[in-house]
């Protein structure tokens, strides 16, 4: 492969992965939806909430948002394990810590949103895991296959196009020394919400 082909297939691979991880894109992807279904979702809510009605509202509401936001091709298999595991991982509370408990202990609290606020936790913690999951495929499935010269040419674009955004340590290197660290360069774009700029 000539350079200048394997700079061009360079350009190529950054286009498409930066269409893909567009942010509009991921946004009616996944926040869209979810907030829409999660706007919608009904639930029959008396206080005190009880341990047995908490877990029969949280476990509603992952399965209505992966089966109908999400559009799932699989059902969980374990509602409540599922949204149990997404509060322990990314319910965060300054007033009542952090986890599962800190839900719990929220959800009560009226006066701080209750229940309502605990789903829209809920409802940021899919939508973080399904985003990362996603970002995670979309790099690994078009890095994947690329030639040691193509990887090389990537690290060099990024280098020229995104140095504001890679840490300086990184910038010392040469694009041979990167080619390891491509999708943490990526990310850190996307996390910047500057990963299309160059190629839009």
């Amino acid at each position: 492969m000539k350079p200048s082909d394997i700079k061009k297939r360079a350009k190529e691979i950054i286009e498409i992965i930066t269409a893909k991880l567009d942010p509009d894109l991921m946004s009616s992807r996944f926040d869209e939806p979810i907030a829409n279904v999660a706007g919608q979702f009904e639930c029959k809510v008396e206080y005190p909430v009880t341990h047995k009605d908490f877990h029969k509202i949280i476990a509603d509401f992952s399965q209505q948002i992966y089966e109908k936001a999400l559009k799932a091709p699989w059902i969980l298999t374990d509602p409540l394990d599922e949204a149990i595991v997404l509060l322990e991982n990314g319910y965060r509370s300054a007033l009542y810590g952090p986890g599962y408990t800190g839900a719990m202990l929220h959800t009560n609290d009226t006066d701080k949103g209750g229940i309502q606020d605990v789903l829209t936790s809920l409802a940021g913690a899919i939508i973080e895991i399904e985003r990362q999951k996603y970002i995670d495929g979309v790099l690994t499935w078009h890095l994947r296959g690329c030639s040691w010269q193509i990887l090389c040419e990537i690290a060099q674009i990024l280098l020229e196009d995104y140095r504001p955004f890679i840490p300086p340590q990184l910038c010392k290197r040469v694009p041979a020394q990167l080619v390891d660290v491509i999708p943490d360069i990526m990310q850190r774009c996307i996390d910047s919400n500057l990963i299309s700029s160059p190629y839009r």
